[in-house]
């Protein structure tokens, strides 16, 4: 006599994206999801060497399980294959030599995918992690006013640029302007904008592109929020004044910001 079928974790269903079935024979053992998360893909390019990749936005975590039920033998190969094929036909790419991390659009939005633990001949289950890339819905308003006068500074999280790079995103618009928006307001007030990274990378690199990044939002406040160059400086501590720890995800994401100090 068979045993009852093993069925997903409750709420689980709900985690896994609408527009990609399963392995037959799987169920979802464990399922995490958040609304934003900041975190490193580890992979093998397809020329083999190793990479890794830090990507944020809407996180889900699916940790597949073989039902005991099921007579089928997936090899880890068989498994990472039919995910590659499938991203494949929707013109999505693997991006690793074996399979293991892929990219590809679903809604106009970026998504990076991996598979993890998908290697044995009989496979008994295996994890799968998604970023979609979007930007966080900010639930924290502190305005600039009261965190200058509070502290004579403010940080600002909302300023994004593209990994190792000093190009400003589009979606950091809403953080500018709130910066130009306070300058405007208070035509008296000078700032110094100051530069801060996580100690991932070189120390020289990092007090470069921190400096490089004070830089770029200091032009960007010249020429598109019309403030008077002399009312600004920019500089950059790359990771030596860190506000947490530098051994976590969170962590490392905290401390990389953009703080500005009133002269």
């Amino acid at each position: 006599m068979l045993a009852s079928a093993q069925t997903d974790k409750p709420g689980c269903k709900e985690v896994e994206p609408a527009y990609m079935n399963r392995m037959p024979g799987f169920y979802l053992q464990n399922c995490e999801f958040s609304e934003y998360k900041d975190i490193e893909f580890f992979y093998h390019g397809l020329d083999g060497n190793s990479v890794r990749v830090r990507k944020a936005g809407e996180y889900r975590r699916l940790s597949y399980s073989k039902d005991k039920n099921e007579t089928r033998k997936f090899s880890g190969d068989q498994i990472r294959l039919n995910y590659a094929n499938a991203i494949t036909k929707i013109k999505g790419k693997s991006l690793s030599n074996k399979n293991t991390f892929f990219t590809y659009s679903n809604n106009g939005n970026v998504v990076f995918m991996s598979i993890d633990d998908a290697v044995d001949s009989d496979d008994q289950g295996f994890l799968i992690t998604i970023i979609e890339e979007k930007s966080m819905k900010q639930d924290i308003i502190m305005t600039m006013q009261e965190a200058i006068e509070n502290e004579g500074k403010a940080t600002i999280y909302g300023i994004l640029f593209d990994v190792a790079k000093s190009t400003i995103k589009p979606e950091s618009d809403i953080a500018l302007k709130q910066i130009a928006d306070y300058l405007n307001k208070f035509p008296e007030v000078k700032i110094i904008i100051v530069g801060h990274t996580d100690i991932t990378g070189s120390f020289q690199n990092n007090i470069t592109l921190s400096k490089e990044r004070a830089e770029s939002i200091k032009t960007y406040l010249i020429t598109k929020g019309k403030i008077d160059k002399s009312r600004l400086q920019s500089d950059g501590v790359g990771p030596l004044c860190p506000v947490s720890t530098n051994s976590t995800d969170d962590g490392r994401k905290l401390n990389r910001r953009v703080e500005i100090v009133k002269l």
